[in-house]
């Protein structure tokens, strides 16, 4: 007898049980032993599921458009990178989701978390060497100021918070839904985020989706080239030209336009110095591949 099957979309994951939503109706379901071979099942995952002996079982994984590592999601349209005054904004990784959304064709948009305790000189100062790239929104979910306008990023696309612990993703979830999820505030003494999501969920608002997701403090860049990391800084194409070697990484080479646009003041210097991180940790990685 031909088993009925259902196409959905894996909403949440606890413990190899996956919750498939398909239209209106959510469904706990299992995963068939060979696609848990194959690689992991994200959330965000496009599935189809078969009901056996009364259960529901994952039967296929659709191909996905996208992926990403740390949280493990798939299928994201956007995401909302969420910063705030403290923990202090680690820029490093903002860096790296941003270089990361572009390689994956995620869009990234840069939210700035408890705006009520930041002056607007602080926010601005974050902000301005990203906001001719990607947008770039401040909200408070204590205040509950701006979330209209994150509804405008949400509304008929999946998204994904990403940033650090504390900075108030489930803060904000919470803003947007009225849901009572668990948070915690920072620790005192070393003011960095109490990690509360334990795993990654999808939840509906503005008529779209939203991943709540778990704060990480790392994130790593392997799957591109070192030469290649100029191309997913914006700010830098329009300057490539100027360079006097067509390859030119801006780092070591002779008369580029892009060191001179920093020496200049016309790029932003510590956005710079990342950039250089980045690319001798790509570096490395890739030397150690072959040692």
């Amino acid at each position: 007898m031909k088993l009925k099957s259902l196409d959905g979309k894996v909403v949440k994951i606890v413990s190899n049980r996956y919750t498939v939503k398909c239209g209106d109706k959510s469904y706990k379901a299992f995963a068939r032993g060979k696609l848990r071979l194959q690689g992991d099942i994200y959330v965000g995952d496009n599935v189809k599921i078969v009901f056996e002996r009364g259960e529901a079982v994952i039967d296929e994984v659709k191909p996905r458009i996208n992926s990403l590592i740390r949280p493990f999601v798939a299928n994201v349209d956007s995401a909302l990178i969420v910063v705030a005054k403290e923990p202090e904004p680690d820029m490093l990784l903002i860096d790296k989701i941003i270089i990361n959304c572009h390689l994956e064709g995620i869009t990234p948009v840069l939210v700035y978390n408890k705006s009520d305790l930041a002056t607007d000189a602080e926010i601005n100062a974050l902000f301005k060497p990203y906001e001719d790239y990607i947008d770039c929104i401040k909200v408070s979910a204590y205040t509950k100021t701006g979330l209209n306008e994150l509804g405008q990023y949400i509304k008929d696309k999946v998204v994904c918070f990403a940033g650090q612990s504390a900075v108030g993703k489930t803060s904000l979830l919470n803003a947007i839904l009225d849901l009572n999820l668990k948070t915690d505030g920072l620790s005192e003494k070393i003011k960095r985020g109490k990690n509360t999501t334990r795993h990654v969920e999808i939840y509906e608002a503005f008529d779209g989706m939203v991943m709540d997701t778990c704060g990480f403090s790392m994130l790593s860049i392997v799957s591109i080239d070192e030469n290649d990391l100029r191309y997913y800084y914006e700010d830098f194409l329009p300057l490539q030209e100027g360079c006097r070697f067509n390859s030119c990484t801006h780092t070591e080479e002779p008369d580029c336009a892009v060191k001179k646009a920093v020496e200049k003041g016309a790029l932003d210097k510590a956005r710079y110095d990342r950039y250089i991180a980045i690319f001798e940790e790509i570096k490395e990685h890739r030397r150690r591949q072959y040692d």
